[in-house]
């Protein structure tokens, strides 16, 4: 089952939940701005952790690049620099 959380305080609420049952705002709006007609079964929660994993993919590849090409170029020979 799947939850819709509270952009003002977090709060996780029902999925088909119109007011947070923490702090009383409103959960409409978000679930309109998540809707996408093309696919229905997508959820904000879902996109949100989607992206949220490719984001930190990509930091931890190329934080290993860096670290491989840094590597690479300290172990050059010095004639390799002049």
């Amino acid at each position: 089952m799947s939850k819709t959380i509270c952009p003002k305080c977090g709060a996780e609420n029902p999925e088909n939940s119109q007011i947070c049952q923490q702090c009383g705002a409103s959960l409409v709006d978000q679930v309109e701005d998540c809707l996408d007609i093309a696919n229905p079964d997508t959820t904000c929660n879902e996109t949100d952790e989607s992206s949220n994993k490719v984001l930190w993919y990509t930091i931890a590849i190329i934080i290993v690049i860096i670290i491989v090409v840094t590597l690479i170029l300290s172990l050059a020979p010095m004639p390799y620099w002049d």
